[in-house]
């Protein structure tokens, strides 16, 4: 099962999940990313790229603040996924 995926965690493209998140619910004393979170890319602004896009999908076991949790392998509109997450927290 793939790590849990949080607010400030670092993607493959360099950026940053923006969040909200969910603030209650804490994965190593940071937010869990759930769909709908915000990814800032840091790719350059002029590639024909998103800078800011959201993740659509995620867990369809896992429900945190009601809403799916997101995983290292889910992607947002622009392809990336997150690059790190707590792999103390495994979601199927």
């Amino acid at each position: 099962m793939p790590a849990a995926a949080r607010v400030t965690d670092t993607t493959n493209h360099g950026g940053t999940i923006v969040g909200p998140g969910a603030p209650t619910v804490l994965i190593g004393n940071k937010p869990a990313a759930v769909i709908t979170d915000t990814h800032v890319c840091s790719i350059p602004p002029n590639t024909p790229h998103l800078t800011v896009s959201i993740f659509p999908m995620g867990s369809t076991t896992v429900l945190i603040g009601g809403k799916p949790a997101l995983r290292i392998t889910d992607a947002c509109l622009c392809g990336a996924m997150a690059a790190v997450g707590d792999p103390t927290v495994l979601i199927g």
